[in-house]
């Protein structure tokens, strides 16, 4: 019998199967000790009888450890625990019990505490609110899940498949999709491209990264506005870049504030959100498109464009993105299907000039050997069959009778409160919050409500206090909307 009958628990209620829970503490009673190199181990029947389960159980879980390389099967002798484990040390089992059962807290090795995480503001937990006046969340129950279903099923249910589940050599991402992505891009933003200017990332945060930290060097300075998306704000810190701010107003980044800094000091890159400035949500005008590109041309800058909502526009025509008048190499495009699919089918992508490509398909390497091939498979599938389009149209036109109920509600509510602008697009509105009331304050006595309501923090310019927050509306429908304001209005 094994040294200590209780050494081993098995859970009838887990999930994980019972052999697979059996031979686990076995490998846990040679790891520490309990179970000696060259132990004889008990017939698969008497261990059976011990823990009340079928001889097959046990069968399995030698047939487990044998192919792991813990035991060695010696035929007419039995199971022995393999001669060529290390010997641990031999612990008391009872102290064994006792402490090794606690989650360890600190690495025995020393780190490496030069990289710096990602800050993170006081935003109340997604999920534990009912009400969400978020940072412009996607109403996740329009999400085509039926077509993603469809189509995941029968890439799986092929013939195929297990093609289909190798290790892939598309580094730059699946070229079905990138096939269909250039189609895409030249029906619906006049930029044309060819397959070897798309990289197909984990969302638009992996764009960045690679981007930045491969046009940058160490100093190297980056314009951005004075209010800007936080976590690229950060990414261009963590590859070394030097931030420069610029004013926003309301025709967008100041372009003539960025004419000054480039006469004086050399620019390596323009970070820029054309449409729908994050936080503002603010458009660049097409005088200032015009010249930004101009201006990149000139003193030789890349102009990094985050066109992460560019479908959701309710105003006429959107203008078209930078990258559809780019004649010399200037712009690298992030765009993203995370806000018009959902946000947790973590899907983006870059087009630039065909050498960046290159270069970012080299990076990545290091950080990520491919692309999720099924799901790119299946976007691919979902835009080579028109369902993107058929859901964006159906997702805007709500979208569009939420801004506007929302804009009424919160004027004839919060009125007297705050000073928006109702957004040409987009799935929040920029609301500035009468200096009286403390938004970070608020948003902490909203969320014991179950409301989410952003504090002014998160988008502080540096030294400044803007007591504005970006108040999300696509997640909610009109029911909840009312509801939602109903507890805020009650807490100012």
């Amino acid at each position: 019998m094994l040294p200590n009958k209780n050494m081993i628990k098995l859970d009838s209620t887990s999930r994980m199967p019972i052999y697979i829970q059996l031979a686990n503490g076995i490998i846990k009673g040679i790891l520490n000790g309990t179970l000696s190199a060259g132990l004889r181990l008990p017939g698969s029947r008497t261990l059976a009888t011990h823990f009340q389960v079928h001889r097959k159980t046990v069968v399995a879980a030698y047939d487990e450890l044998d192919a792991q390389g813990w035991i060695e099967t010696v035929p007419a002798k039995g199971s022995f625990i393999s001669k060529k484990i290390p010997v641990a040390q031999v612990q008391n089992f009872k102290a064994q019990k006792r402490e090794s059962l606690a989650p360890l807290e600190q690495t025995l090795f020393s780190l490496n505490k030069k990289i710096k995480g990602v800050q993170h503001f006081s935003l109340p937990e997604f999920n534990a609110n009912k009400y969400h006046f978020d940072d412009g969340v996607p109403d996740l129950r329009l999400a085509p899940i039926q077509s993603l279903t469809r189509h995941y099923k029968s890439l799986l249910n092929s013939k195929f498949a297990p093609k289909k589940l190798n290790y892939s050599t598309e580094i730059k991402g699946n070229i079905h999709l990138r096939n269909q992505l250039v189609k895409y891009l030249s029906e619906t933003r006049s930029i044309n491209v060819t397959t070897e200017n798309i990289m197909i990332t984990r969302g638009s945060i992996m764009g960045f990264y690679l981007l930045f930290h491969i046009i940058l060097n160490e100093g190297d300075i980056a314009i951005v506005g004075e209010t800007n998306f936080h976590a690229a704000n950060q990414i261009i810190k963590k590859a070394g870049g030097k931030l420069k701010t610029v004013p926003v107003d309301e025709d967008g980044l100041d372009v003539d504030a960025i004419e000054l800094i480039c006469k004086k000091k050399k620019i390596k890159a323009v970070y820029v959100v054309p449409h729908h400035h994050h936080p503002t949500t603010v458009s660049l005008s097409a005088e200032r498109r015009m010249k930004l590109i101009l201006l990149a041309e000139k003193y030789q800058f890349a102009i990094i464009e985050d066109d992460y909502d560019y479908d959701f526009h309710y105003e006429s025509s959107p203008i078209l993105p930078l990258a559809s008048f780019d004649r010399k190499g200037v712009v690298a495009y992030v765009g993203s299907f995370s806000k018009s699919i959902a946000p947790a089918f973590r899907m983006g992508f870059v087009v630039a000039p065909a050498n960046l490509i290159e270069e970012m398909s080299k990076l990545r390497r290091y950080i990520d050997r491919q692309g999720d091939v099924l799901l790119e498979r299946t976007i691919a599938l979902m835009l080579e069959e028109g369902e993107v389009r058929r859901h964006m149209r159906k997702a805007l036109k709500i979208y569009h009778q939420r801004r506007d109920f929302f804009c009424n509600l919160l004027k004839k509510e919060m009125g007297g409160f705050v000073d928006f602008k109702i957004p040409e697009g987009g799935l929040a509105v920029w609301t500035i919050f009468d200096k009286k009331i403390n938004l970070n304050e608020l948003s902490l006595k909203a969320a014991e409500k179950k409301l989410m309501l952003i504090g002014s923090d998160r988008y502080n310019p540096v030294g400044k206090e803007l007591n504005a927050t970006r108040m999300g509306f696509a997640s909610m429908n009109e029911k909840e909307m009312k509801q939602a304001m109903k507890i805020l209005k009650s807490l100012i």
